[in-house]
């Protein structure tokens, strides 16, 4: 089939798009729109990570939470993908560099603003690219994370807590739907209803909370 069709960065935003778990389609398509669209960069751990036109700097963990699928089904369809010689995979200490082969087929080549109306009548910028900008918010350390966690709610599951701390991280504090995270504790705390929780431990007939004595 001939021809193309745009589709909207913010489609990737929507609940349908992200409400199930994603077909193998559906996650191609996902990572075309996730890819930038200009160079830009980011820093992790204190890292200048450089992420040119056509790559995207998501981690296996930050896709299988994205994607709801598990970590070896998001490996093995990556590595599915490299054999055909649709993308590249770059690995290093702190992130993984995915290149998309031809992008320039399935996105404009032509990088100037282009104005656009969105169905609610307002107007936009259909090259901006938000997933590298500058968000002002206060990154928190990861036993701060923890403790302001087991405060909320102190029967939680350590390796939880920290798997989504790491996420976060690795996805430069944005959410699994790609939205920046403003208000780390605010977003934890609409969050912790949905992480594991450990079995109680008790000494000397008194309840200790799991995990948080170990921060």
């Amino acid at each position: 089939m001939d021809g193309w069709v745009k589709i909207h960065r913010q489609m990737s935003e929507n609940d349908l798009w992200t409400c199930e778990p994603f077909s193998r389609g559906q996650a191609w398509v996902d990572m075309i729109l996730l890819a930038n669209h200009k160079p830009n960069f980011f820093y992790k751990r204190g890292v200048k990570v450089n992420v040119e036109r056509g790559q995207l700097a998501w981690s296996e963990l930050a896709l299988s939470e994205r994607w709801k699928w598990s970590r070896n089904k998001v490996r093995k369809f990556l590595k599915d993908l490299e054999k055909e010689h649709q993308i590249e995979q770059q690995k290093t200490n702190v992130t993984q560099i995915v290149t998309i082969k031809n992008y320039d087929k399935f996105q404009e080549k032509d990088t100037k603003p282009n104005t656009k109306w969105t169905p609610n009548g307002h107007q936009m910028d259909t090259n901006k690219n938000e997933k590298n900008e500058k968000n002002e918010k206060n990154i928190p350390t990861r036993n701060e994370f923890l403790q302001f966690a087991f405060s909320k709610k102190s029967n939680l599951d350590k390796e939880s807590v920290e798997l989504k701390y790491q996420a976060w991280v690795e996805n430069n504090w944005r959410d699994g739907n790609d939205k920046p995270i403003k208000n780390w504790k605010i977003k934890l705390t609409n969050t912790i209803p949905y992480l594991k929780e450990d079995k109680p431990r008790y000494q000397e007939n008194v309840w200790i909370p799991p995990k948080l004595k170990e921060l």
